[in-house]
């Protein structure tokens, strides 16, 4: 049973769908759904899991309600085994109910470092030391992340591990060169994909780009994805005079045929990036890409060797970063090739779901057992 925060187009249900999918012929799958808010992804949910989808009712505003429709549906279903794609309150209604109905096997997955308010710190310390109490492991993204959950100083719970994101490398990849090779608007092209929220750091981007046109004119930039911040940034596209050639695409649920229709992958962030499941998709694109120079991505980047990191919130560096992969086919060429090299080797679908299973069900050998107990 997968446990996912909604149905929209975030990077946690996008991990879930690939996950499922790379399962449907392996196990037997349900979906638990906590918000019903946005739904762009329900078709495909529905798809994936065949109709095995439930959606938190939304007069069910108090956690002991929560907790008993969580209850009744695992009792219902009787999973043998709960991957929890969330981290927080949610998280631990569902696990204690998963423990209540007997389920021995939980995990929660977190893609985000603790925010830096000590406030927000407190809540997550708060949630750590109940997932202990709970028996709820906590796998991490990224080892940015579990390194700034034990900086919080309350202890992991048992058997928490790292485990990162991963995409289908193949299939962005064809559906990337497929596009690519029908591609007619030949003007350079720079996208951003992420959620326009203060975690990321679209400002610096329009700055940068700003720049980039300089030299540049044809230049177009594309900000995929939506928030609360998307007014704040169109209007700053406008005060920069970038308007007319910044696009912004808002939620898309097929990045991968648009970035068969990008020259540079721009991932400007902050130190509050957990991983960036965008960022992998680039590379799995084979698409260049230009990033922050932040903890979480020096890891997936493996220090600059499958991207260029340029220093945060510096417009000038990424700008100059930018236009030299631009005006080289030569530097594009190699950073694509050094991103599907890192993105094979570390973060393909195959992994993932492999660690997933070893945590989930246990050594290999033993997940074996298992599968034959179960036929």
């Amino acid at each position: 049973m997968h446990v996912i925060t909604g149905l929209g187009t975030g990077g946690t249900e996008m991990m879930c769908l690939r996950l499922a999918r790379h399962w449907q012929n392996r196990f037997e799958q349900h979906a638990l759904a906590w918000s019903s808010s946005s739904r762009s992804l329900e078709r495909d949910f529905n798809n994936v899991f065949q109709d095995h989808v439930s959606v938190l009712p939304s007069d069910r505003q108090s956690y002991f309600d929560q907790w008993r429709w969580a209850r009744k549906q695992i009792a219902q279903r009787k999973p043998d085994a709960i991957l929890l794609h969330c981290f927080g309150i949610p998280h631990l209604i569902v696990a204690a109910a998963a423990r209540s109905a007997g389920v021995r096997r939980v995990s929660a997955w977190a893609g985000n470092p603790p925010p830096r308010s000590r406030i927000a710190r407190l809540r997550f310390c708060a949630i750590l030391a109940a997932s202990r109490i709970i028996r709820c492991p906590v796998l991490s993204c990224s080892r940015t992340v579990e390194q700034e959950f034990k900086q919080l100083g309350i202890g992991m719970p048992a058997r928490s591990a790292v485990l990162p994101n991963a995409v289908d490398v193949a299939d962005i990849l064809a559906d990337a060169r497929r596009l690519r090779e029908m591609r007619s608007d030949l003007r350079p092209t720079i996208a951003m994909v992420s959620r326009l929220d203060v975690i990321k750091d679209h400002a610096t981007l329009l700055e940068a780009f700003a720049i980039v046109r300089r030299d540049m004119p044809s230049a177009q930039l594309w900000i995929v994805g939506d928030g609360a911040l998307r007014g704040n940034l169109e209007a700053q596209a406008r005060s920069l005079g970038i308007a007319e050639s910044t696009s912004f695409l808002g939620n898309q649920t097929d990045v991968a045929r648009l970035l068969g229709q990008v020259d540079v992958f721009a991932f400007s962030t902050t130190r509050d990036e957990g991983f960036g499941i965008v960022l992998i998709e680039a590379m799995a694109a084979g698409i260049p890409v230009v990033a922050s120079d932040v903890a979480a991505c020096r890891e997936v980047l493996a220090d600059g060797e499958a991207g260029i990191l340029v220093s945060p919130s510096d417009p000038v560096a990424l700008a100059s970063a930018i236009s030299r992969v631009l005006n080289s086919p030569e530097l594009r060429t190699h950073f694509a090739s050094k991103a599907l090299q890192r993105i094979r080797s570390e973060y393909g679908i195959e992994s993932c779901a492999q660690r997933w299973e070893a945590q989930l069900f246990g050594a290999p050998q033993s997940l074996k057992r298992f599968a034959e107990c179960a036929s």
